[in-house]
């Protein structure tokens, strides 16, 4: 069996097959991130141009804006529920509710509240619900003026959708924005995501995200970030240039041909009344937040309306990001499970010509370079060592290729963290920028292998149907300055 196999192994067809086919896969891909590195510049000049025709202050000052309703479900909060939510009060915005939805908590999250903003419970029977959800108990509403525009639902257990569904449900403003409770939203943000849909003419904005980033050993003071740090270890401080590149070479760049498919669960806005014609967030994925873009999108299409998806690239958004490998691991593995079932519930628009673009080309490309490009990689790992057994590897080839392939992805890098530095004003110390580039270069050593497993991992769980849920994210919560 052995001779059988490495007769199959040395066949010119399996041999010749497979160069092409890594070949091909890579070239495309160097292909669709250089078009993505033009897409984004050309991208945040057209949005810089467009921010000086219409100022954070005239929105401020207008008086037909948009309402907006932020919700942000919290699970097991405690140890930083308050600081969070005076985050998410101080939020500047003329017409603006908030609400935090308890989703069963088993903490002591809901006593805090009630007692540092001065609940009062009141039935909840009278919520109209257009999206199931489980049950809510109760709604508390503050006897503090100071905090009249907050609202705390407290409901049994349903997971992040189910919280958000109930958020929706709930909320009676035009445009809702859906966020986390362990989140530090920029106290303006509001007021630069609205602005599409102010702008917004010829088509309807569907969804709006603005960049996220990653804010683990920064300084937090009264919920907003006072000092905004590199992180002191070498996993978030990658995932600060990996959310860089992504958000800025990648979801700009497709929002500049109205190809994004995804708004970041940690910070979009919609209009309600398209979220809940949908049916809401879909509480059967763990990848909510991408499924519901993709739903908006084939919902428009359906309707034959025109519409658009809109990414700001400006970091408005930031989180904590995994501090270790163990949780980078369950994210990911969370991730990869998220997209599987996303582009399985959407499987009807792969190249089917009625949706268009989003049917012939940004579905296929999430399928093939998305989704696929972790199993391409853990293909090409084995091949690797398959072909190495039988002898079959040029190695001074392999290495020359290993290192060009290496700087084009350092290129790439480089790249995004210099856009964002000469275009926002977050790390503008050349020790921060030598960090950042530091961290881009052993990226692919320290931490990109890690993502792999992580990814495969989640795909291995979808292909053998081992159920698994969110898994725990432990964090170790921002620096609280007292001072």
């Amino acid at each position: 069996m052995l001779d059988n196999i490495e007769n199959i192994i040395r066949s010119s067809y399996v041999y010749t097959t497979a160069n092409y086919f890594f070949f091909i896969y890579g070239l495309t891909l160097f292909g669709l991130y250089f078009s993505g590195v033009l897409l984004a510049i050309k991208g945040i000049r057209r949005t810089k141009r467009k921010s000086t025709f219409l100022q954070v202050g005239d929105i401020v000052s207008a008086t037909d804006i948009p309402s907006v309703t932020l919700i942000a479900p919290a699970y097991n909060e405690g140890l930083t529920i308050i600081e969070n939510v005076k985050s998410l009060l101080s939020i500047q915005y003329p017409y603006y509710e908030f609400i935090l939805v308890n989703d069963g908590s088993k903490d002591d999250s809901l006593e805090k509240l009630i007692k540092e903003f001065d609940l009062e419970r009141n039935d909840a029977s009278f919520i109209q619900q257009p999206i199931p959800t489980a049950s809510v108990n109760y709604i508390y509403k503050s006897r503090n003026k100071k905090y009249a525009h907050l609202t705390v639902i407290d409901k049994n257990n349903g997971g992040r959708a189910d919280a958000l569904n109930a958020g929706i449900n709930f909320a009676n403003t035009e445009l809702v924005v859906c966020t986390d409770a362990d989140c530090i939203i920029e106290q303006d943000a509001i007021l630069k995501m609205v602005r599409p849909y102010l702008e917004a003419n010829e088509k309807e904005i569907v969804a709006c995200g603005g960049g996220i980033g990653i804010a683990n050993d920064s300084v937090v003071k009264n919920g907003v970030l006072k000092e905004l740090k590199l992180p002191d270890s070498i996993v978030p401080m990658v995932q600060v240039v990996e959310y860089i590149r992504a958000f800025l070479l990648g979801r700009m760049a497709w929002g500049e041909i109205n190809g994004l498919m995804l708004v970041s669960g940690a910070f979009g806005m919609y209009p309600r009344k398209r979220v809940i014609q949908v049916g809401g967030f879909n509480p059967r994925t763990v990848g909510e937040d991408l499924e519901l873009c993709i739903r908006l999108r084939t919902h428009m299409e359906d309707l034959n309306i025109p519409y658009k998806v809109v990414y700001l690239p400006e970091t408005l958004c930031w989180t904590e990001g995994p501090p270790d490998y163990d949780i980078l691991i369950k994210q990911r593995d969370r991730w990869a499970r998220g997209l599987w079932e996303t582009m399985s519930l959407h499987k009807k628009l792969f190249f089917n010509p009625r949706y268009r673009y989003m049917g012939i080309l940004y579905y296929p490309y999430w399928l093939f370079f998305e989704f696929g490009a972790p199993i391409v990689e853990f293909l090409g790992i084995l091949l690797i060592i398959f072909f190495g057994i039988f002898g079959l590897i040029n190695w001074p080839m392999a290495v020359l290729l290993f290192f060009l392939i290496y700087g084009i992805g350092c290129l790439f890098s480089t790249t995004a963290i210099f856009l964002y530095v000469k275009n926002f004003d977050h790390y503008t110390r050349p020790k921060q920028v030598v960090e950042l580039l530091l961290a881009a270069y052993l990226e692919p050593f320290l931490y990109h292998p890690v993502l792999v497993y992580g990814q495969m991992k989640g795909y291995y769980k979808k292909l053998f149907n081992i159920k698994s849920g969110w898994g725990t994210m432990t964090r170790k919560g921002f620096k609280i300055s007292k001072s």
